[in-house]
């Protein structure tokens, strides 16, 4: 069977029965609790949860104690549903244990496996696929975060007009995940108010990720390797992981470059701000910052990290390393 995504499985749940085994794995929080919820809303009513719904977690269940609750029979309803978190940190011979229940899965439980990402040459994996459902839940691209904050703000039963929806793009980036958690505190913020503006925003959410990513891109244009690398180290301990980093900095040369061409092609006011995507109350600071930037420079720095990004991805050397090396590259 193919690798699903999640709009693939809500369109398959709008027609069909859940599947007996589910193998989900993904970096983003967000992604793996909106289809945890999907598949729960889909198997249990609410009134069975309380006695046919379990969760384990890989690092203090053992794989005999899961599979002895799979194996129990639903309680006045037609299944029972267990969640089984981080297999990604499984050893061979708990997958071992796991194995005959993905081999034959129980008709009467549906079983749900968690994990940050797996190697699809494993056997449970293989297995998985055969008898079971794969989900992979990808990062979003930058260009599909807007939508992705206008469907968290709809969930939160807000209502976000372009403007606002690009700033808080701005300031929290492309995590999900805190996304979601921004906009948690909007709607605790606003109240019972549906229309959010950008002032709300301003009150409600941390400008430090852009104002750290604006100081690290200043660091890179005047070749000032000691400051940006202490920018960088800021970024990270704001809680932006090393993929999140680089894609918010990559973000950031995009805009200059968008800003270049623009300005180029001789726009200017709320039609640069519409090329570039950005808010117009930046407009000036990363104009002024793209004038900083020779075209060349921009180039191999968009360059750069892409490269970078490959070898996150692909090396086994530390994701900060390669962080520290693409520092190093552009301020010479």
């Amino acid at each position: 069977m193919a690798t699903w995504d999640l709009r693939r499985l809500q369109l398959h749940f709008e027609k069909r029965e859940a599947h007996n085994i589910y193998l989900v794995y993904g970096e983003d929080s967000f992604l793996i609790d909106e289809v945890l919820k999907l598949i729960k809303d889909k198997v249990l009513s609410s009134g069975a949860i309380d006695f046919n719904f379990d969760q384990f977690y890989a690092s203090d269940a053992s794989a005999s104690q899961v599979r002895d609750t799979i194996e129990m029979l639903p309680v006045m309803c037609e299944r029972r549903l267990v969640f089984f978190k981080g297999v990604h940190a499984l050893k061979e011979k708990e997958w071992e244990t796991l194995m005959p229940i993905i081999e034959n899965p129980v008709e009467s439980t549906v079983l749900v496996l968690v994990a940050d990402k797996i190697d699809k040459r494993k056997k449970f994996a293989k297995k998985v696929a055969e008898t079971g459902v794969m989900l992979e839940l990808k990062i979003p691209y930058e260009n599909q975060i807007p939508v992705w904050v206008d469907y968290i703000a709809y969930n939160h039963q807000l209502e976000l007009p372009r403007e606002v929806i690009a700033l808080i793009h701005q300031l929290v980036g492309n995590s999900l995940s805190e996304i979601n958690s921004e906009m948690t505190k909007l709607k605790q913020y606003v109240g019972d108010r549906k229309n959010v503006t950008q002032e709300d925003v301003y009150q409600v959410v941390s400008r430090a990720k852009v104002e750290n990513v604006f100081d690290l891109a200043t660091a890179i244009g005047r070749k000032d390797r000691v400051r940006a690398l202490s920018c960088l180290s800021n970024i990270l301990e704001n809680g932006q992981n090393e993929v999140g980093a680089l894609a918010m900095i990559l973000r950031h040369v995009r805009i200059l470059a968008a800003l270049q061409d623009g300005v180029k092609k001789g726009l200017s006011g709320p039609k640069l701000s519409a090329k570039a995507g950005v808010p117009s109350f930046f407009l000036k600071d990363y104009l002024q910052q793209s004038r900083a930037w020779s075209h060349q420079k921009v180039v191999k720095t968009i360059r750069s990290l892409h490269e970078t990004d490959r070898a996150m991805k692909t090396s086994p050397i530390s994701s900060h390393i390669w962080l520290e090396n693409f520092i190093i590259q552009t301020c010479q």
